[in-house]
């Protein structure tokens, strides 16, 4: 048995020195066996019964039936192994991914929906609508890694200094190991930013404090890091509009993605207007159009699902 796992590490690691290190780990253990330490390996029936789990389920039908006669001997042995010196904090966790790898979830949310879901690590993820996040139903031994597909989430990770915490959106890599930050990564806007309201947060080859946000220009691949109230930037979360500084043409595509509306302008210089608005969940997208439009001397027409912004 003590081969059959070392035979699933050598196929998930593929590397020779680490297969090296298993077999000396094994023969020492062989010839030093060591009793079980609970206050250091953790309760010793629970990971038996996690090993051999995960290896009857693995196994067909016809090969449990022949194998349970003498499962619960083998896993108890196992589990010792796993649990000693540094065979077991090192791979214990990596073999019962090769048993029973992690399987990858997707959480999408509709246009007007908000999303909250608790990661295996206890972090906490919010998802605004129109979104897609990516993540395994429980983190490796040695990362915690998600992809925001699409769309705005905020994130509230669990502190962990031997396992950082990334997410991918689109060419960003955000890196942290406790804090927390909203990313928003619509494929329809030119730009993914990056806003921390708690600890620190490290985005591609910048590092962010509270109060500070990235945004990284698809088009070029530059970055740009302002100064800005977090507070604003996470209102979605209670079903609040913000803008903050931002161009008519992204407000308008925001509003044409929550309202399943398409707004054109009158006049292209229109999109470059800038905008710094809250608005309520209350408030009816005529309201809101009404509220920019004003501050600018603009004016809108209505026909059927589109929008003219006219002067």
């Amino acid at each position: 048995m003590v081969s059959y796992f070392k035979n699933l590490i050598r196929k998930k690691q593929h590397n020779e020195a680490d297969t090296a290190r298993i077999e000396n780990a094994i023969a020492d253990f062989k010839q030093n066996p060591h009793e079980w330490d609970e206050a250091r390996m953790g309760v010793q029936s629970e990971l038996r019964d996690q090993i051999l789990s995960r290896v009857m389920a693995s196994m067909p039908a016809a090969g449990r039936n022949r194998y349970q006669r003498r499962n619960w001997g083998i896993a108890a042995s196992v589990a010792l192994v796993l649990g000693t010196g540094w065979l077991g904090f090192h791979y214990r966790e990596n073999i019962l991914d090769v048993i029973d790898p992690a399987t990858l979830v997707v959480m999408k949310t509709n246009g007007h929906e908000i999303k909250k879901l608790r990661l295996s690590d206890g972090s906490v993820v919010w998802l605004n609508g129109g979104s897609r996040l990516s993540y395994p139903d429980r983190f490796s031994h040695d990362k915690r890694e998600v992809v925001l597909l699409e769309g705005e989430a905020y994130f509230d990770i669990h502190h962990d200094d031997k396992k950082p915490f990334q997410v991918k959106a689109g060419k960003t890599l955000t890196n942290v190991l406790g804090t927390a930050f909203n990313i928003r990564s619509y494929s329809w806007l030119e730009k993914i930013s990056v806003t921390v309201t708690r600890g620190k947060v490290a985005v591609n080859n910048s590092m962010l404090l509270p109060n500070e946000q990235l945004a990284y220009d698809k088009a070029t691949g530059k970055s740009k890091i302002k100064k800005l109230s977090a507070e604003e930037v996470t209102l979605w979360m209670q079903g609040r509009l913000s803008f903050n500084d931002e161009s008519f043409k992204a407000v308008a595509t925001i509003l044409e993605n929550k309202y399943q509306v398409s707004i054109r302008f009158q006049e292209q210089k229109m999109e470059d207007y800038r905008f710094s608005a809250r608005f309520e969940p209350s408030d009816s997208l005529n309201d809101i159009l009404d509220a920019l439009t004003m501050t600018r001397g603009l004016s809108y027409k209505v026909k059927g699902a589109v929008i003219t912004i006219t002067n």
